[in-house]
């Protein structure tokens, strides 16, 4: 895709821009995908078309698990990583 991997921590995969990140699942072959809140709604089922696309060959399962938002604390200057999972109905 063309993309680039800017940040690792622990579970998390941060991707270039912050369209969206990636989260290791509990389950080994699940990478969990989400959207930063802020990015265009429009791209979105293109972007994980394209993933799924990458992944399946290599055995990963990517699962659309919602949205997320970073916020800066003040007070030491780190980031909050707040998820908002889709309801599974």
């Amino acid at each position: 895709m063309d993309l680039e991997v800017t940040y690792v921590y622990e579970d998390l995969v941060f991707i270039s821009h912050n369209a969206f990140l990636l989260r290791m699942g509990e389950k080994e072959p699940q990478v969990h995908l989400y959207f930063n809140e802020e990015s265009q709604p429009d791209d979105r089922d293109i972007i994980t078309k394209q993933l799924t696309e990458l992944a399946s060959p290599r055995g990963l399962q990517i699962i659309d698990s919602g949205s997320y938002v970073m916020k800066s604390r003040q007070a030491d200057e780190q980031l909050d990583i707040h998820f908002a999972e889709k309801s599974v109905f």
